[in-house]
């Protein structure tokens, strides 16, 4: 996957797919590295777009065997202007959120439901941080702040700021008579994509939605056009599309999931 680096280093084939390396990232170590021994990660850099307000669990117990010791989600990509907020669930060791570097700290380590830390993050960069407490059993976490993927259609990535593998490619289907997308692809981080998220077709053109297997649905925002909820693999929903213009859809069952997609006509 593409992407403009957000510092002038680079680390080849170490990190997340599709995240960003800043000089003082490259020189001091991979950001996988960094978060293979967090808690709770599952290889996922979760991503945000304008306007989010993203929030961190705080004593995470989701996953296998580390307990509350997590930050849930261990990584977040946001752009710059984002406040992210740490809410803690009450659950296991007093924790606090420390950056390294001292960006930012949340103070001593609490253990309180409902207690709330705030930061916002004004330049690009790569901050990684950590509970004191538990450091060294692998209660740590990372905020990528980065531009958003960006395309000559601002619609379409305001739409896919928040899908895992849109990297503002709108690809070029204009001489398809009868493209496919694929639904539920496994290309990305995340089951729940269309693959590829974005295109641009002719009008005139058929597109044809296929599906890998599990519950999808297929709704427009921009027009009546949409498909049942379905489950058997296949070719389960066509569209036609007629007149020019940015056609921005979604699977409805996991829409918050970021299943959505945008098709381009013209």
């Amino acid at each position: 996957m593409a992407t403009a680096l957000l510092g002038t280093g680079s680390v080849a084939g170490c990190l997340a797919r599709g995240q960003e390396a800043t000089e003082t990232e490259a020189s001091t170590g991979c950001l996988d590295d960094w978060l293979a021994d967090a808690n709770g990660y599952e290889g996922v850099i979760e991503r945000y777009g304008d306007g989010d307000e993203p929030t961190v669990t705080v004593g995470d117990s989701l996953g296998t065997d580390h307990g509350d010791a997590a930050f849930g989600p261990a990584g977040v990509r946001v752009p710059p202007g984002t406040t992210v907020t740490w809410e803690w669930s009450g659950h296991g060791d007093p924790a606090n959120v420390v950056a390294l570097g001292d960006s930012f700290d949340s103070g001593d380590p609490v253990a309180i439901h409902g207690h709330t830390f705030t930061h916002r993050f004004e330049d690009r960069g790569t901050y990684r941080y950590v509970s004191e407490p538990s450091r060294d059993e692998g209660m740590r976490g990372v905020v990528v702040v980065a531009d958003p993927p960006s395309s000559d259609y601002p619609a379409v990535d305001a739409w896919l700021a928040d899908v895992e593998i849109y990297d503002g490619t709108v690809v070029d289907w204009r001489d398809y008579p009868s493209p496919i997308v694929t639904v539920g692809s496994a290309e990305g981080e995340s089951e729940f994509t269309f693959s590829p998220p974005a295109a641009r077709v002719s009008t005139g053109t058929t597109v044809r939605w296929v599906w890998t297997g599990g519950p999808h649905q297929i709704a427009f925002e921009d027009a009546d056009i949409g498909s049942a909820v379905e489950t058997k693999p296949g070719v389960q929903f066509e569209h036609t599309f007629e007149e020019p213009g940015v056609y921005r859809y979604a699977c409805a069952p996991h829409h918050t999931l970021g299943a959505k997609g945008a098709i381009v006509v013209e």
